[in-house]
């Protein structure tokens, strides 16, 4: 009887260690959310720049003039508050030099937002907003 109820007890924690399931095997919770912001065009600078991370702990604000392409841009949001990110924008103005302009913003490896505009001096526009209710 000891010995069927070992081998189960056994088998119960070896199928959870194996399904990633274990107590002991779980990973350490995320501390941070990753915001990354891009812009290219087929010119060498954009005209203007402004990207805004609105977190809730450390709001971040970038304002270029002549800003080389392309652009990457990557910052952390501490997750040890409710609603740590209410939002982020880019909007990047393509120079005279340009034929098209495209801004993308990724937030925990995933697009989240982007856009692209056409012809000299147009401005690209990517947003995502924190919205509460049915998206």
């Amino acid at each position: 009887m000891e010995k069927t109820k070992l081998l189960s007890l056994t088998t119960v924690f070896g199928a959870l260690a194996m399904t990633g399931c274990a107590p002991w095997s779980q990973s350490e919770p995320t501390t941070s959310m990753v915001v990354e912001v891009e812009v290219t065009s087929d010119a060498a600078m954009a005209g203007t720049l402004h990207v805004e991370v609105d977190a809730r702990e450390d709001p971040q604000r970038v304002r270029e003039q002549d800003t080389p392409l392309p652009y990457a841009a990557t910052f952390e949001v501490p997750l040890d508050v409710p609603f740590p990110l209410s939002g982020s924008t880019v909007e990047a103005t393509a120079s005279e030099q340009a034929s098209w302009i495209a801004c993308r913003i990724v937030q925990d490896g995933a697009v989240v937002a982007e856009d692209r505009a056409e012809g000299a001096g147009a401005i690209a526009v990517c947003e995502k907003k924190l919205r509460a209710g049915p998206q």
